[in-house]
């Protein structure tokens, strides 16, 4: 999963010392005073420099990774490029678009593809049940007018149909506070019954660990927005086919100063007029102001002078990110021409989500396993080896086709991943309205953005649109 880096704008910097013995080592050189540090390259990170460099701000941007891109990550080894983070980019992404535009990132439109093989073959208890078996099948819990809905399908349409959030709306306002309740709570109101809760929500949870622990209105949101990014195109879905994360590469080589790599921030201290900014290799930066990009999973590990407190610091102390847990698998032959399936599959058992990713001539060459919440935690606990093993041997139980074809050929973590610490936000029930927008206020000199605080948007565009308010921010006093 290692990337190889030899754009001419990135530096290691000091980073490699940080893995070699401390004695005899020189303390590493000072750095290039800045107006603006940045920590952080992903897209958040990236739009916030782009931004205030073309104000006319000097930016230092400090990563920890050797890589830049963040949540962002393409398997660049496997056919057919699957991402391991940023899947896809909407119509309405307008950063996104436009920074592909402007950097020279090809994209192309995946829908076509994406609906000429749309079709996704549900398995419960170990075995495949037909979508025309469905209706009539002992394992349906789902009501009279229902029960033909599959089970990915039946809570997504509850919650677009009785959704009272309108786009125009500020979803995390007071206001809100009465729609700011577990999902699981939303969905018993609407008349859902336990049985049907725990199939659809709660067997591939996108969001928590189960509708208990996720609230409704943040779902809301999430359905409303999706919502618009249709009516702006409902005929188009982007991606890169050199990879998504191209796109974060090429913000980066764009930069008037190189992303200095390997720097992992452990300590923030902005007691002083400024911000001065030490990193684990001992390096220390200073400017006038910072911009810390990072997830609050990661956030929270840093130590800051003066402390978070208050709102913000319950936010940052406690808000969860997703566990998401990536598997991508090969196969010798393509089986699925053998037993007339689909590759793409939604299951009941760690194998939870599978996705087929195909060439430039439209066949499958590669299947990317995609389990979220406590199953990408309990493949996470099994460690990689034992982790693709069984999801091989799920697949193999579902698809007996398949068996002795397949074969892992990369892993990715969100959850273990020590510089994401898991991948989206999640809020709790009751959390949207308390936490939203004091979580993200600036302190004293240093601001914040990432997914989490995005306001107006979700996923990558929410990232860069979270980069750009917190860049007017910081320029609004340099």
């Amino acid at each position: 999963m290692s990337i190889a880096l030899t754009r001419r704008r990135f530096i290691l910097g000091t980073a490699g010392l940080a893995t070699l013995p401390a004695a005899g080592l020189a303390r590493a050189s000072q750095p290039k005073p800045a107006d603006v540090l940045v920590i952080g390259a992903g897209l958040s990170g990236l739009a916030a420099a782009l931004t205030l460099e073309a104000a006319g701000a000097t930016v230092t941007v400090l990563e920890s990774q050797r890589r830049v891109g963040g949540k962002m990550l393409s398997f660049d080894s496997v056919p057919g490029r699957p991402e391991a983070g940023g899947q896809s980019i909407g119509p309405g992404y307008g950063r996104v678009l436009a920074a592909a535009r402007r950097y020279g990132v090809q994209l192309e439109d995946a829908l076509p593809s994406m609906r000429r093989h749309g079709k996704i073959e549900l398995v419960l208890r170990g075995r495949v049940i037909d979508a025309e078996d469905w209706p009539a099948s002992q394992d349906n819990p789902f009501p009279e007018g229902a029960r033909d809905q599959m089970p990915w399908q039946y809570a997504a349409r509850l919650l677009n149909a009785n959704n009272p959030l309108d786009p125009a709306d500020v979803w995390y306002a007071p206001e809100m506070a009465r729609h700011d309740v577990a999902m699981h709570q939303f969905l018993r109101g609407l008349g859902a019954s336990e049985a049907s809760i725990a199939l659809a929500y709660g067997t591939n949870v996108s969001y928590g660990t189960s509708a208990h622990d996720v609230s409704a209105l943040q779902l809301m949101f999430i359905d409303a927005w999706g919502g618009v990014q249709r009516r702006i195109q409902p005929t188009a879905v982007y991606r890169a086919p050199a990879g998504n994360q191209r796109i974060p590469e090429a913000m980066a080589d764009a930069l008037e100063r190189e992303v200095h790599l390997g720097q992992r921030v452990v300590g923030i201290d902005t007691s002083g007029d400024g911000v001065t900014v030490d990193c684990l290799d001992g390096s220390r930066y200073s400017a006038r102001a910072a911009i810390c990009a990072l997830p609050f999973s990661v956030v929270r590990e840093l130590k800051f002078d003066p402390v978070l407190s208050g709102v913000q610091g319950e936010a940052i102390r406690t808000l969860p990110h997703q566990h998401v847990t990536q598997i991508a698998l090969t196969a010798k032959r393509p089986f699925w021409k053998e037993d007339g399936l689909s590759p793409n599959m939604w299951c009941e058992g760690l194998l939870s989500r599978t996705f087929a990713h195909r060439d430039a001539q439209d066949e499958v060459v590669s299947i990317l396993v995609s389990a979220y919440g406590n199953k990408a935690s309990a493949l996470d606990r099994l460690g990689q080896d034992a982790a693709i093993a069984r999801v091989i041997d799920e697949f193999e139980r579902a698809r007996p086709a398949s068996t002795g074809l397949l074969e892992g050929v990369a892993w990715h973590s969100w959850g273990l991943d020590p510089d994401s610490a898991g991948d989206w936000a999640v809020f709790a029930p009751g959390t949207v309205t308390r936490f939203l927008p004091a979580m993200f206020a600036p302190h004293r000199h240093v601001h914040f953005c990432g997914e989490q605080t995005a306001v107006a948007n979700r996923g990558m565009e929410g990232a860069m649109e979270s980069g750009e308010r917190a860049a007017i921010e910081v320029l609004a006093y340099l």
